[in-house]
């Protein structure tokens, strides 16, 4: 991610997760690396959350730490870039739980610059440029 990047050429400490994965790491932990992981990602500059609800559902301990993750950061008015495949009409579901996806969206998008891109992937797009190409050296082959 690039403004993660900029971040950290300007020396801030900027913490990247991969996020469903990283909260399910995190629900294994033992108390005392959970405290430790949390107090790391919230006392960073920058914390980013890549691929949020990737998986859709996401644990009731994986969703604990997003609202405490948001709801500190917030206080502190530190910075979370979140990226999603997900809208945010369906975060309850993947959460399991209305109130704290409003409680979370409410602290994200109170100060936010939202960006919402339409159009196809990237990678579509590219596989199928090279699959266009294959398909066209296999046909001079011919």
């Amino acid at each position: 991610m690039t403004g993660g990047y900029q971040a950290t050429l300007q020396g801030h400490n900027v913490r990247y997760l991969e996020a469903d994965g990283a909260f399910a790491a995190y629900a294994l932990g033992s108390d005392a690396e959970q405290r430790q992981q949390l107090r790391t990602l919230v006392d960073a500059d920058l914390l980013v959350l890549d691929d949020l609800f990737l998986a859709r559902r996401i644990s009731d301990k994986a969703g604990e730490l997003l609202q405490t993750l948001v709801h500190q950061r917030y206080k502190l008015k530190r910075s979370i870039v979140v990226t999603s495949n997900r809208v945010v009409q369906d975060w309850g579901k993947y959460l399991g739980d209305n109130t704290m996806a409003t409680t979370i969206l409410d602290r994200l998008m109170h100060r936010a610059h939202i960006l919402e891109f339409e159009g196809k992937s990237y990678r579509l797009k590219e596989a199928a440029s090279r699959l266009t190409r294959l398909t066209s050296a296999d046909v001079k082959q011919d």
